[in-house]
Formats: C-alpha cells, sequence, structure tokens
C-alpha cells in the first residue's frame, strides 16, 4: 500500500511496552522497512505516540520540536530514585497541611520557561552510555540543566495525597521530573504516579488508533482515512510556492532564489521551517529562512532566500 509510505500513524500507547516496542510492533504488523516515533514515552505512561512510516521518517525532526500536553498524577509525601512510582522511595515529607490552594499557587510557579534537570534514569546519554545505565549500577553524575517550557499547568483535583493536572509544554519536559520538583515547592516531596500524553501538536488522544485497531483497519481497507498524510501532518509549517520552471531543481535540493519565488506569507524570519507546495499541493520539500523579512525587498533577484532541509519528492 503505497499511501503508507509517507503517512503518519498516531498511535496510542498503553502502559507497559517501550516506545521502541510499539514501533517495532506497527513496523511488523504493517510490513513496512523503516518507522521512527515522535517523542519516547516511558514504560509507564500511555497515550499519544506519532510514528512516522517509511519516507515520512523524514519529516521527524520537523515533529519532534512540537509542544506537549499530558494529563499527570503525582502522590506527596515521597520521593523516589526515578522520580516515578516504579522506583525506590527515598525521601518523606509530611502533606498534611497542603491544601488545593497550597497546590495551586505551586503549579503556577512552574509557568514560564525554565531550567530542568534531566532525571539520572533517563534515554539523555554520558560519553554515549544511556543516565538509566548508569543509574542501574549505582552511579549518579551531574546533568547540566536544559532550557524547557510550561505554556500551562492546570489544577484539576486533589484526593488525599494525590493531585491530578493537565501541564502543555515544550519538547524535552519530564514531567516526572517537574512532579518531583513541585514536591520541593511544596516541601513535602512528591513522586508521579501516572502520566498520560494527551496531545503532540496535531496529534490528539481522540484520533489515536491502538495496535489491534492499527491492524484491523490494515486487513478490512480502511487504513487509508486513518493515518495522516504528510501535507496534514505538516501543515502547522507556512507554506510558500515557486514557479513552475523550479520545480525540478527542487527534487535536487537545489536553494530557493528570490526569482523563484511564487508565492510566499507575509512574514519571513531567518532559521524559521517553510513547506513548499507543488501541484495538487503535494509538499515536495521542507526548506530554511535565510533572511529576514526586513531585507528580502533589497534582495537581488538571484539572491538566495531559503536553503533545502529536507526534500520530500
Amino acid at each position: 500500500m503505497s499511501f503508507t509510505l509517507n503517512s503518519v500513524v498516531n498511535l496510542f500507547k498503553p502502559i507497559g511496552p517501550t516506545s521502541f516496542d510499539m514501533v517495532w510492533s506497527v513496523r511488523k504488523a504493517l510490513g513496512v522497512k523503516k518507522a521512527g516515533h515522535i517523542g519516547t514515552l516511558d514504560p509507564m505512561a500511555e497515550g499519544v505516540l506519532p510514528i512516522c512510516l517509511n519516507r515520512s521518517t523524514r519529516i521527524i525532526q520537523f515533529l519532534s520540536p512540537l509542544q506537549k500536553t499530558y494529563r499527570a498524577t503525582l502522590e506527596l509525601g515521597s520521593s523516589t530514585d526515578t522520580q516515578d512510582a516504579t522506583g525506590q522511595k527515598i525521601s518523606f515529607g509530611d502533606s498534611s497541611l497542603v491544601t488545593d490552594s497550597k497546590v495551586k499557587q505551586a503549579l503556577q510557579a512552574f509557568v514560564g520557561q525554565q531550567d530542568q534537570i534531566p532525571p539520572m534514569y533517563s534515554a539523555k546519554k554520558k560519553n554515549g552510555i544511556p543516565l538509566y545505565k548508569l543509574a542501574r549500577n549505582g552511579i549518579n553524575i551531574p546533568r547540566e540543566p536544559v532550557k524547557i517550557t510550561v505554556y500551562s499547568i492546570d489544577f484539576i483535583k486533589k484526593e488525599g495525597a494525590q493531585v491530578f493536572f493537565e501541564v502543555r509544554c515544550s519538547a524535552g519536559t519530564y514531567i516526572r521530573t517537574l512532579s518531583h520538583d513541585i514536591g520541593e515547592k511544596l516541601g513535602c516531596c512528591a513522586h508521579m504516579v501516572s502520566l498520560t500524553r494527551t496531545q503532540v501538536g496535531l496529534f490528539d488522544l481522540e484520533r489515536t488508533l491502538t495496535l489491534e485497531e492499527l491492524k484491523a483497519a490494515n486487513e478490512d481497507g480502511s487504513l487509508c482515512e486513518k493515518l495522516f498524510p504528510l501535507e496534514e501532518a505538516l501543515n502547522f509549517l507556512p507554506a510558500i510556492r515557486v514557479k513552475e520552471e523550479y520545480l525540478e531543481s527542487i527534487s535536487h535540493g537545489v536553494a530557493l532564489s528570490k526569482c523563484s519565488l511564487d508565492d510566499l506569507p507575509d512574514q519571513l524570519k531567518m532559521g524559521h521551517y517553510f513547506r513548499v507546495l507543488g501541484n495538487n499541493d503535494k509538499i515536495l520539500a521542507v526548506v530554511e529562512a535565510v533572511v529576514n523579512q526586513d531585507s528580502y525587498t533589497s534582495l537581488a533577484p538571484e539572491d538566495i532566500v531559503f536553503k533545502a532541509k529536507r526534500v520530500l519528492c
């Protein structure tokens, strides 16, 4: 089925398997040679796990930075070495005086850009070795903080020692580390006990397919209508069009000069990505602007405006 070559599966990952396990299962179920996921989910987490198939793996780099939304539950009163319920409890605190209003106030303190120190039990690497392998051998090393952004964090409810909340954040944010840090802010320790990713960019929980549903759709011929084509997956990128005589050069990764452009957005910003549309609005390539809007008007016709980042045709 050729339509799967440039499509993305909005897969639902259940609690238990790793993200890699799910990619392998999708490859086996659909018989595709290449597949890659967008944003790792820990085994104890569930929810949205977009998986790019075959040629659509070329767009992973553009989808990976998309904002993500999670529903999470943390438990007050103890912290663990993994910062979630899979680890050993290492610290304890009194949460009896923590009220709803105190939790709401603590949550709002984490809105905005901030530094977050990745947990030792993570897939980040030091000298080529995943940190979790070092942690399992009792080795704890200093980690450089990473810039993250929490766009919103909403209190849902508090039941006993458990706090339910929803967070919208930048890629690379560890929700279990956020849960741990919220406990530190409240002065009573905390660790994450459940996590559901509800959205990755345009991929949301409502439109996910379980592995079983994916297999069934593949067998009954309805899979095409349930996958995300490149055009939809990259719809968040602003579009540009080039003149007919330059369409062929795009397939060879040739940079786009001012004279090649037929239509472009009102604003250009250096370093931002754009999708190049061809006939029938098919995406031909993703390009990167090398000039800003204020300098575009003064360019000569032969001056370069975009450089190719990924050819998709």
